[in-house]
């Protein structure tokens, strides 16, 4: 009896380790796993300048035949879908009041692959700092700055 509580104790003690987010990197079972249990998780934050309203993020597949071209996931303050499972290049698109703020690509290599999608902006003064993380197999980080007279001037 004693042995079947140390194999399920060690299982359970496993299974804890193998769910931690920072073993979600490359193409392995685990990284299958971390689809199952967790699937893809998006997180957007903004300081006290920025109008959420605003922001508009899409979800933007290459594939002619993907199913999310152009699938808007954040708009008018809330999210609105979530960010779908898809082999390919793909891209979320970040806007502010209809104007392009910065793109944040990935290439996933398997449909069954899960991400955390962490995109941030901050508005000091008269720039726009946006910062953008993917973490999960296909990772990729952005960090970048524009001013709102570029974005004025960008769309004349």
């Amino acid at each position: 009896m004693l042995s079947i509580k140390n194999i399920l104790t060690a299982i359970f003690v496993f299974g804890i380790f193998a769910l931690h987010p920072s073993l979600n990197k490359g193409e392995s079972p685990i990284t299958h796993l971390h689809y199952f249990v967790y699937g893809n998780d998006f997180n957007f934050s903004y300081n006290e300048n920025i109008n959420k309203e605003k922001v508009l993020i899409k979800w933007a597949c290459e594939e002619s035949t993907a199913n999310c071209n152009d699938l808007i996931i954040y708009q008018n303050g809330e999210k609105i879908n979530e960010i779908p499972f898809e082999e390919g290049h793909q891209k979320l698109i970040v806007y502010y009041n209809s104007k392009l703020i910065a793109t944040l690509p990935q290439n996933k290599s398997a449909k069954t692959q899960a991400h955390q999608y962490n995109i941030s902006l901050n508005a000091v003064a008269d720039m726009i700092t946006f910062n953008g993380e993917i973490i999960g197999p296909a990772a990729c980080k952005i960090s970048e700055s524009i001013s709102f007279a570029d974005l004025i001037l960008a769309n004349q």
